[in-house]
């Protein structure tokens, strides 16, 4: 089998059916997402240096990205009371709500996805999908 032929079929099928993405129809960046998913499974929050190693980004795009984020009211810094030096970042209850709702959002367009599909293959997609994860 050919699999390097199979994943460019598959790239560029993706590609050409490729709908405006979430942080493009919301004026969110990549890093500004990815800071939000971080934070919203670290309920005690983060320090900046955390954020960067989580993304793989320097600590100049996690602050940039922080900064936006607390334009929009969805991410709060602040003094660690054990420790003065540190800053920890949280995620505001509005940061909290904007998560809910695109994770509303995820779950509606993957149920349409999936309807698109009978139930059979919409089973075998998802043990499919569960498979390559769990080889990675």
């Amino acid at each position: 089998m050919d699999y390097k032929a199979l994943a460019t079929e598959l790239f560029e099928y993706i590609v050409k059916s490729r709908k405006p993405a979430l942080e493009e129809r919301g004026h969110f960046s990549r890093g500004e997402m990815g800071v939000l998913v971080c934070l919203n499974f670290n309920k005690d929050g983060v320090t900046s240096g955390h954020l960067s190693e989580y993304l793989s980004v320097s600590t100049g795009r996690v602050a940039t990205a922080l900064k936006s984020l607390e334009k929009k009211g969805l991410v709060v810094r602040r003094t660690d009371v054990n420790d003065k030096r540190k800053v920890i970042v949280f995620i505001t209850d509005s940061g909290k709500q904007f998560m809910i709702d695109r994770h509303n959002e995820g779950i509606a367009w993957t149920e349409n996805v999936l309807r698109k599909l009978d139930e059979e293959d919409a089973k075998e997609l998802i043990r499919l999908i569960k498979l390559i994860v769990s080889r990675s």
